[in-house]
């Protein structure tokens, strides 16, 4: 069966759906990915079939960090900048997508997604690294983890239905354009046609979701085989006490170096050694040391396990990777999904509370990384979790569900 799955993301996000993608092809799927014009090659080389949307997501990302888009509201100034990018990527997705039987995607994807599907005549299939998709009492919003949870199941209520609607209304403008200029249509008054999934790639241990959910476990790459360590990595590694790593991923700052600055002082002061991953948030200003190594990327399997800790920003790919890892975490979110994430690192107990990125400061970083690596019982209760989401095949578990679902629905 020809799927599509829409992957418009950052790199920890699209991840998932490229594992999803590989799955569901060696299942005996036709799939092609349509995913930002910078994660085509990296998609191909994985042995998919991936075709550029036009526009790439790190400059996206950072022209949202200098507008200040972090909490799911556009800022005036990125709007008619977002309603051109929608009308070009609903041209391409629109040819893409012609003869699949279906389109797959989370949050980002489903934006324009379920509108071209529409036109298609064919189902979207909703499949989320994160709890969304219903208004519930049972689930706490996505969005809204300031809600106590003492509020119980009216919180949750009121959580879940501000996520939703926090999720749809900055794009509504642009989708209305997109039905109107591009594919054709009346303005939405109804779900389009779906199938009766969606699908949910991530784990009931770290989430508890209605028995109704279908939840898989999370979505993860299988190894490279051909991937080997660069040698200044591996001497660094076996030249002394494990590391912490710290990266923020796609969160590109509108000061990278006073991020730098900070996290250099925050490394001195904790009395740790440290990779830094510069990736997308532009920490490259930290000059190496023996003590520090600076390095652009590294896969996420191999190097948090070797860790002491990790220091990420609570996106839900990272999250993932450093669960799986068994190694604490200390989440300094940034925006969207991501104090969600920090927010039941510290109820699982495998870190210490957030540390919200306008909070961040070389002190507060330093007394993070001490009280992380003091306790052996944080430690412990890393390393059961990793045991327990080891034992999950997400990757299986979505593909067998989603064959019989798009069976269907045919």
């Amino acid at each position: 069966m020809p799927v599509c799955v829409v992957a418009i993301d950052t790199r920890g996000g699209i991840q998932p759906y490229a594992a999803l993608a590989l799955g569901l092809q060696q299942a005996g799927h036709r799939v092609h990915v349509v995913a930002p014009e910078d994660f085509t090659d990296w998609l191909t080389g994985l042995g998919l079939d991936a075709v550029p949307l036009p526009g790439r997501m790190d400059d996206a990302a950072r022209a949202a960090a200098e507008a200040g888009f972090s909490r799911g509201v556009v800022p005036r100034g990125m709007r008619e900048q977002l309603l051109r990018q929608s009308l070009r990527h609903a041209r391409a997705l629109l040819d893409y997508a012609d003869g699949a039987d279906a389109l797959l995607g989370g949050i980002g994807g489903a934006v324009l997604g379920v509108d071209v599907a529409e036109r298609l005549g064919i189902p979207f299939v909703h499949a989320h690294l994160q709890p969304v998709g219903a208004v519930s009492a049972a689930v706490a919003g996505v969005l809204t983890p300031w809600i106590p949870a003492w509020t119980g199941a009216a919180g949750n209520l009121i959580g879940s239905a501000i996520t939703e609607s926090a999720l749809a209304l900055p794009f509504r403008a642009a989708s209305r354009a997109v039905r109107a200029e591009v594919l054709g249509l009346p303005p939405r008054r109804s779900r389009p046609r779906s199938s009766r999934l969606p699908v949910y790639g991530f784990s009931r241990h770290v989430v508890a979701v209605p028995a109704t959910w279908d939840v898989t476990g999370y979505w993860f790459l299988p190894e490279d085989p051909a991937w080997t360590p660069p040698a200044e990595l591996v001497a660094f590694l076996g030249s002394g006490e494990a590391p912490v790593c710290i990266g923020f991923g796609s969160m590109a700052s509108a000061d990278p170096a006073a991020t730098a600055r900070t996290v250099t002082e925050a490394i001195r002061r904790a009395g740790v050694r440290a990779v830094l991953l510069t990736g997308w948030s532009g920490m490259s200003d930290i000059a190496a040391s023996d003590d520090v190594l600076v390095i652009d990327q590294v896969p996420h399997s191999w190097l948090f396990p070797r860790c002491a800790a990790v220091v990420h920003h609570g996106g839900a790919g990272t999250t993932a990777a450093a669960l799986r890892a068994g190694v604490p975490a200390v989440v300094v979110p940034h925006g969207v999904d991501q104090p969600f994430w920090a927010k039941r690192v510290a109820e699982l107990g495998v870190g210490p509370r957030p540390l919200p990125r306008s909070r961040l400061s070389a002190t507060s970083l330093a007394a993070a990384l001490r009280t992380t690596l003091a306790d052996d019982g944080m430690r412990a209760r890393a390393a059961h979790l990793a045991e327990l989401l080891s034992a999950e095949d997400g990757i299986t578990t979505a593909v067998d569900h989603l064959s019989r679902g798009l069976t269907q629905t045919k």
